[in-house]
C-alpha cells in the first residue's frame, strides 16, 4: 500500500470515529437522564402518597441534582399521588431529555375481576403487589397458582400462548427460575382515544385455549382470560402484568396504577 493511500485510510478512520464515539457519549448521556428521570418520579410519587416526608417536586429536584442531571419539570396530580417529570442532560450531539412517570400502588384494590367506575378491573384474583415498577412499568400482582387472572378492560385479544421468548438474562444467572417459555395472554384495548396493550405473563399454559382465548377473541372487562402458573421466568406464582402503548409485553410504558382497580380520574 503506497504512503498516501495509507494517509487516506488512516483520515477516513479518524473521520468514521469520531461520530461513532460523539453517538456512544450521547446514547450513555440519554441512559442517564432516563435513569434520573424514573428515579425522580418514583421518589415524588412515594412523597405525593406521604411515604417520604419532603415536599415531591422537592425531593425529585434533589434526586436529579444527585445524578448531575437537571429537573426541567415536576408535575403531581394530588389525587392520585401520581408524578410526571422531565430531566435534561448534556449530551455530546445536544441537550437530551427524558420523561418519567410514577404512582404508587393502591392501598387496597377491589375483588378480582370487579369492574370500576372507570370501567377498568384489578387483573388478579388477589390485591397484592408482590413487586412494584420493574423493567418499565412492568408490575407483579399476587396470584396463587391456578387463580383465575381476569381482562382488566374491554378489548380484543391479539396474543394468547407462548410468547417466543427465551431465558431473560436474570433466568440465564439462575437457571432455577426458568420453567420453561412464558405463557402470556395479551388483549388489545381502546380507551378515551387511546390504544393500550395490556398482557399477563407466567400464565399456565393451555389456560388460555380453555376459556377460549385466541387472537381475534373478544373481551369484557372483568373476564376470566387465563389461570395464573409458572411459566416463564419466575421463582414463584404471580402475573408479571404490563401496559403499553406497543403490541409487545416487554418493557411497557403506561403507568398501570392509573387504570386498573377502578380507580377514579384514569
Amino acid at each position: 500500500m503506497s504512503a498516501p493511500a495509507t494517509l487516506v485510510c488512516a483520515a477516513a478512520a479518524v473521520c468514521l470515529g469520531i461520530p461513532i464515539i460523539a453517538a456512544s457519549s450521547h446514547l450513555e448521556a440519554a441512559h442517564r437522564a432516563a435513569a434520573a428521570a424514573d428515579a425522580a418520579a418514583l421518589a415524588a410519587a412515594d412523597a405525593a402518597a406521604g411515604f417520604v416526608a419532603d415536599e415531591p417536586c422537592e425531593l425529585a429536584e434533589a434526586v436529579v441534582q444527585a445524578t448531575d442531571t437537571a429537573l426541567v419539570s415536576c408535575v403531581l396530580d394530588a389525587e392520585l399521588a401520581d408524578a410526571r417529570v422531565e430531566v435534561a442532560v448534556g449530551g455530546a450531539l445536544g441537550t437530551v431529555t427524558a420523561s418519567a412517570h410514577a404512582g404508587p400502588p393502591p392501598m387496597a384494590a377491589v375483588p378480582g375481576g370487579t369492574v370500576g367506575a372507570n370501567g377498568w378491573a384489578w387483573p388478579s384474583a388477589e390485591p397484592g403487589i408482590t413487586q412494584g415498577f420493574h423493567d418499565g412499568y412492568s408490575i407483579d400482582l399476587r396470584a396463587a397458582e391456578g387463580a383465575p387472572l381476569f381482562a382488566p378492560y374491554d378489548g380484543v385479544v391479539v396474543a394468547a400462548g407462548a410468547d417466543g421468548n427465551g431465558p431473560p438474562a436474570k433466568c440465564v444467572a439462575e437457571p432455577s427460575w426458568w420453567h420453561g417459555p412464558n405463557h402470556t395472554v395479551m388483549i388489545r384495548h381502546e380507551y378515551r382515544g387511546l390504544v393500550l396493550f395490556s398482557s399477563h405473563n407466567h400464565v399456565a399454559p393451555g389456560s388460555p385455549t380453555a376459556f377460549g382465548m385466541k387472537p381475534g377473541t373478544v373481551v369484557r372487562s372483568g373476564q376470566v382470560v387465563a389461570l395464573a402458573g409458572m411459566s416463564g421466568c419466575t421463582s414463584g406464582p404471580h402475573t408479571h402484568f404490563t401496559l403499553s402503548t406497543t403490541q409487545s409485553n416487554a418493557f411497557p410504558d403506561v403507568n398501570p396504577y392509573l387504570y386498573i382497580g377502578g380507580g377514579e380520574g384514569a
